[in-house]
């Protein structure tokens, strides 16, 4: 088995290639592997049980709903909005499905699936788990507004796609009650170990067979470039006055002419034109750095191994990490942004820092740049202080 959780190993034998030139954003995937404990080592009943037993969990981080809508917080949890964990077991042998989202928060497995997925992505990657009692669904047809991967854990679901009533929704273009989903487009069963990418705003649902289903719905959260252009007009509009001025006096009253103002707009639209995608793209990655927070499994005892760090000790760059260097202005330095921290360090650290980062094992006197032997103790010490490297 695997405790690495990367995208690859998650659409294996599927290549990452294949999947952004034919799939993403386009079509469905269906990843049939015919390996029951293909995802074993991610997540099993165990872990729901305790999980939903003894972490005194709360609403919405537990939910419990079923297809016809009859159930409500107030069926599971206090008013505190704790949950009752007998309460939620007896929902599910009742037929109810019980989702628990965020659990990446909480099972280090699970964020180490995440932060691999995040690594790929450039996008925030979330976790929902869906339990469902054999032969009910918790959910009828909807669509998503975030692209989504199903990895099916245990048991198995009959799922059936429908069309796209509207094609890469944002946000705030969700799914809404008696929207025409379209005819079914597929039908296929999703068994243990299988994996399942859905673009967003293609409409589905599935049922569980004759056996409880566990299933990881990965919930892809990406920036668009509406967002961009969204960021260029703010830009543009601090250096541009025109863009600042007000709208037209009396512009919403009745018999005003709106369309008397297309040449104005379009004049207004021209400015943006020309706003610079590389600038904005950099702004879009700091804030995605920066609010990436560390996961860093077992960090106590790697301090403690600090203590007995010699040359000859194996560290390595953990895993999934993305960040940026940048030069600091007037300043022999050199800015790492990773893990939502910015460590500042001198220039001539610069190439040894990078091979930190991504080298997963190497022995300390072996680290690549320009730093003396004391330099890279001192180096391998404050990537390993900042969680950044582990000794291993």
């Amino acid at each position: 088995m695997t405790n690495d959780f990367s995208f690859d190993w998650a659409i294996a034998p599927e290549t990452p290639e294949t999947f952004f030139a034919d799939y993403f954003e386009k079509k469905p995937l269906v990843i049939k592997r015919g390996q029951s404990d293909y995802f074993a080592d991610l997540l099993g009943y165990d872990d729901i049980d305790r999980v939903v037993s003894t972490m005194g969990l709360s609403h919405p981080e537990v939910n419990v709903t079923k297809s016809d809508g009859n159930i409500t917080p107030a069926d599971f949890a206090y008013e505190t909005g704790q949950i009752d964990p007998v309460r939620v077991s007896q929902l599910f042998a009742d037929g109810a499905t019980v989702i628990l989202s965020g659990l990446h928060e909480r099972l280090p497995q699970l964020a180490r699936y995440c932060r691999a997925m995040e690594a790929v992505m450039s996008a925030r990657v979330q976790t929902n788990i869906y339990m469902t009692p054999p032969g009910n669904q918790g959910f009828n047809p909807h669509y998503d507004s975030h692209d989504v991967l199903v990895l099916q854990i245990a048991g198995s679901k009959e799922w059936r796609v429908y069309g796209t009533p509207v094609e890469l929704p944002l946000n705030d273009q969700g799914f809404e009650r008696g929207m025409d989903v379209g005819e079914e487009q597929m039908r296929f069963m999703l068994e243990p170990g299988d994996t399942l990418y859905l673009p967003r705003g293609m409409a589905h649902d599935a049922v569980a067979t004759d056996e409880t289903s566990l299933h990881i719905t990965t919930g892809l959260m990406f920036r668009t470039w509406a967002d961009v252009l969204a960021e260029a007009v703010i830009a543009k509009a601090h250096r541009e006055p025109a863009m600042r001025r007000a709208l037209p006096p009396g512009y919403a009253n009745h018999g005003a002419d709106l369309d008397a103002h297309d040449a104005t707009f379009a004049e207004l639209v021209a400015l943006v034109g020309d706003a610079p995608a590389g600038k904005l793209l950099s702004g879009f990655r700091e804030e995605f750095l920066t609010g990436r927070v560390p996961r860093v499994e077992g960090q106590m005892a790697q301090l403690a191994a600090l203590e007995d760090l010699t040359l000859d000790s194996r560290v390595g760059g953990r895993p999934h990490l993305i960040f940026a260097l940048h030069d600091v202005p007037d300043e022999d330095q050199v800015c790492l942004v990773c893990q939502g921290a910015e460590i500042v360090l001198p220039d001539f650290a610069r190439s040894a820092m990078e091979f930190c980062l991504t080298t997963p094992d190497f022995a300390v006197r072996d680290m690549g740049g320009d730093l003396d032997d004391d330099g890279k103790l001192v180096l391998a010490r404050r990537m390993a202080r900042e969680g950044l490297v582990q000794v291993l």
